[in-house]
């Protein structure tokens, strides 16, 4: 066990106390990696923070559940916060929708990559023109490790409208950046 694990765990314990300068310290010793999750779920930086207040909130509102027996704290926390990015799309869903197809067969879907070399931000800009649940599915599937069945259950649509937004976003993707590209040059 490093010392940043065993001061997680003495903020733990104090936050469990309702100690705000330990919830402030956690907050700040996992606010960068936090922020990049819900950057990848936001439309813009302002919802990302809401997501993530909301997510921590949920956390010290809960840290009495946490049991450190069970494994690792980042993972408890990112699964919180991936829970609040998923809840804060259906709250504000003006433009979501889902789509049930049940025949839908696109190959590559357990290797979709995004092989693209631009910043964070521009990746990002791409991202935000998906529909929202479109832009759920691959942020489950493709940075967080789901699979087409925890994303059918998590969000309640069929596995097979999961591959779909996945290819969907595969499809746009691809059209958005390469039209990008092209207007570059």
């Amino acid at each position: 066990m490093t010392i940043a694990d065993e001061n997680v765990l003495d903020w733990i314990e104090m936050c469990r106390h309702n100690d705000r300068a330990a919830q402030e310290k956690l907050y700040k010793h996992f606010f960068n990696d936090m922020f990049a999750l819900c950057r990848r779920y936001a439309r813009d930086q302002h919802e990302a923070l809401t997501i993530l207040n909301d997510g921590f909130l949920k956390v010290f509102s809960n840290i009495a559940n946490y049991n450190s027996c069970l494994g690792n704290f980042r993972p408890w926390l990112k699964t919180i916060i991936i829970n609040t990015a998923i809840d804060f799309t259906r709250r504000n869903k003006k433009e979501t929708y889902i789509i049930h197809i049940d025949q839908v067969q696109e190959q590559g879907d357990d290797d979709f990559r995004l092989a693209y070399k631009n910043n964070l931000e521009e990746i990002l800009q791409h991202f935000n023109l998906l529909p929202s649940v479109t832009r759920i599915v691959v942020n489950l599937f493709a940075f967080d490790g789901y699979t087409h069945k925890d994303i059918s259950q998590q969000l309640n649509i069929s596995e097979t409208t999961s591959r779909w937004h996945l290819a969907e976003a595969r499809k746009r993707l691809k059209g958005s950046m390469q039209f990008k590209q092209t207007k570059q040059v």
